[in-house]
């Protein structure tokens, strides 16, 4: 078959596995496995001459995305045995770690690893046919074609006997006699316990309180992913293509402190989730001027070269070093944060400092967003980007959070594109949300308040308290013109917007405006409403992004 024919794979679930996370150590353990998973598939295509289209290959395996685009044919029963070897790999790897280390166990729970490494992944598989070999846009209806494969699944659960996983609750706990058939003559169900306790125990002390919890129960693949993060588990899986490429495990791997007992670890912290915005339009522009799979290749290896560099640019706020952006990985270790993947245009990361270390505060999050359209600038391609980024109370469950980082993204997407949408995450569940465009987001700075305070000396509260009696008094749906009055009170000396001006309110070409696309309303009515809302959530959101320093001046009550 010619070269002019592709082949598009991927393989699930990818954000369930993600999902599935109690700790940071979890987040990065699944992100790795995936875009692992996804090397192979492109180092195996290679192997058979085929030339890997997307993603660009670089020397970093943290990061590559999951849906592999090739030219060239590679053969659906190839591509599946060599995701399900990659996996089995990691699985076993595993295992004989635990068993090696703990041999003082009776194990009988072979079977189970082994249904875990047959039936973890769903894996999805199109190609072009010859007689489509002049289509204009091949990459495009292959993609299209993966996509109507995924839409009929064949998915295969795994069933177990006993008490599931403390984390997801998805999958039987994972323990040296998980396999042995309960006879409830023979056995009891305290007895069981018991033995679980002493091999978590066990698994603690050998490893770690940081990679298993004595109280912890997990399952095999949340089990794995909390061993892959340990050195001496992922010497193994270094791409002997390639010995440059190395698994990146963090050095000392600090996790968050945010359900500590103790009140002065208990913190707030970012969570952002962020997508390229009209992507496929982009690319097809560019294939009108080169050739398609060379647009496509050059794309992705900037994209996945501005990931790979991303980790380098999270901020270092301390008082001493202020905020800079060096491109050195030994200095990854002091930064306010951490990348948990960057897969091309595609990335999640968490801003956070842990005690003793000064807490980090929203003001502080929001300093390094004012500068992200600068980062996302250093790809330079001509695409811009929707971010949601989630303030979270310490007692939000991590799962939780992950599922409100995609939707606020989408609600960044949905709004118009190319802003930022900032959620409050609080602890019982409600949230506030604000969003905004790139180039109006310094509209928090200039805030001023009734004694003609401003920056961080500016009291939000008179603005939050001014929207309160208002909105008590219905005098927003009664008046059209209040929120432009409010607003312009409080931000009339403003340098990057004049809400007043009706032309930077839509949006329209080249131009991001503050309420996104004007064909979202029906009529004038709606987007009054929309102005109105989008002041409202403004005074809300603004004031509690700048409460105070503390923790506990941050409660709601």
């Amino acid at each position: 078959m010619p070269d002019s024919v592709y082949t598009a794979l991927t393989f699930a679930p990818v954000q369930g596995f993600i999902e599935k996370s109690r700790k940071l150590r979890d987040l990065y353990g699944s992100s790795f496995l995936l875009s692992y998973l996804a090397r192979q598939l492109c180092e195996a295509a290679k192997q058979s001459n085929c030339t890997v289209i997307s993603p660009a290959l670089i020397n970093v395996t943290q990061g590559t995305p999951n849906q592999v685009i090739i030219q060239g044919d590679f053969p659906e029963s190839l591509a599946k045995a060599t995701l399900d070897q990659a996996w089995t790999k990691i699985v076993e790897a595993c295992r004989e770690e635990i068993e090696q280390r703990l041999p003082e166990f009776k194990y009988c729970w072979q079977r189970a690893w082994n249904v875990c490494s047959n039936h973890t992944w769903e894996f999805f598989w199109a190609q072009t046919d010859i007689k489509d070999s002049n289509l204009p846009d091949r990459i495009g209806d292959v993609r299209r074609r993966l996509n109507e494969q995924k839409r009929s699944r064949d998915w295969t659960g795994i069933n177990w006997s006993g008490e599931s996983s403390t984390l997801s609750g998805a999958d039987a706990i994972a323990w040296s006699g998980m396999a042995d058939k309960f006879d409830s003559k023979r056995d009891s169900f305290a007895q069981r316990q018991h033995q679980q306790k002493e091999f978590y125990q066990r698994l603690s002390d050998e490893f770690s309180e940081s990679i298993v919890a004595p109280n912890e129960r997990l399952s095999i693949a949340e089990l794995v992913k909390r061993l892959i993060t340990l050195p001496t588990i992922a010497d193994h899986f270094n791409l002997e293509s390639d010995q440059r490429l190395k698994i990146e495990v963090p050095m000392g791997f600090p996790d968050i402190h945010r359900h500590s007992k103790t009140p002065e670890e208990k913190r707030w912290t970012g969570w952002f989730q962020g997508d390229g915005d009209r992507i496929g339009e982009y690319l097809r522009e560019k294939s009108n001027d080169q050739n398609e799979a060379t647009a496509l290749n050059e794309f992705s290896r900037a994209m996945m070269d501005w990931g790979a560099a991303l980790k380098t640019k999270l901020p270092n706020s301390n008082e001493q070093a202020g905020y800079r952006f060096v491109d050195d990985d030994r200095q990854v270790q002091d930064k306010d944060g951490r990348i948990i993947y960057a897969g091309g245009d595609d990335f999640l990361g968490v801003l956070y400092r842990n005690h003793p270390q000064r807490e980090l505060t929203a003001q502080d999050c929001l300093n390094w967003f004012y500068q992200f359209p600068e980062i996302w600038k250093t790809h330079k391609q001509k695409i811009t980007v929707s971010i949601g980024f989630v303030w979270t109370a310490p007692g939000v469950p991590q799962r939780d959070v992950l599922q409100h980082c995609r939707e606020a993204e989408q609600s960044a997407k949905s709004s118009g594109r190319d802003r930022l949408a900032i959620r409050i995450l609080f602890n019982s569940g409600n949230t506030l949300e604000w969003t905004c465009p790139w180039d109006y987001l310094p509209v928090l700075n200039d805030y001023c308040d009734r004694n003609g305070k401003t920056g961080k000396n500016a009291n939000w509260t008179h603005f939050f308290q001014d929207v309160a009696a208002l909105e008590s008094r219905h005098a927003f749906a009664k008046n059209n013109t209040v929120a432009l009055a409010l607003f312009k009170v409080y931000f009339g000396k403003s340098q990057c917007l004049d809400l007043e001006d009706k032309s930077i309110r839509w949006n329209d070409a080249g131009q991001s405006g503050v309420l996104g696309d004007g064909d979202r309303f029906d009529s004038e009515a709606t987007k009054q409403e929309a102005l109105n809302e989008w002041v409202i959530n403004l005074a809300k959101v603004g004031f509690h992004l700048h409460r105070g320093e503390s923790a506990a001046d941050r409660q709601v009550a």
